[in-house]
């Protein structure tokens, strides 16, 4: 069954990121200071982790407010 491709994203970034952020160990520190929940299933650390990599792949909504907060005049 052949599908058609209709765009290609590049993504080889998103790993690079990945792997500094957590060498950086940013999810433990942001967890130190938000302590996760014993109900929660992520923590605070691996939502901000998984925030930024969506942000980074510029297919999502949340890229919209930075552009909006410094692009003012």
């Amino acid at each position: 069954m052949a599908m058609a491709i209709q765009q290609i994203s590049p993504v080889a970034h998103l790993p690079l990121v990945l792997g500094v952020v957590r060498k950086l160990n940013v999810a433990t520190l942001i967890d130190t200071f938000c302590p996760p929940h014993p109900a929660h299933i992520l923590s605070c650390g691996r939502g901000v982790e998984a925030l930024l990599l969506a942000i980074l792949d510029g297919h999502h909504a949340l890229y919209k407010p930075m552009v909006l907060v410094f692009n003012k005049p």
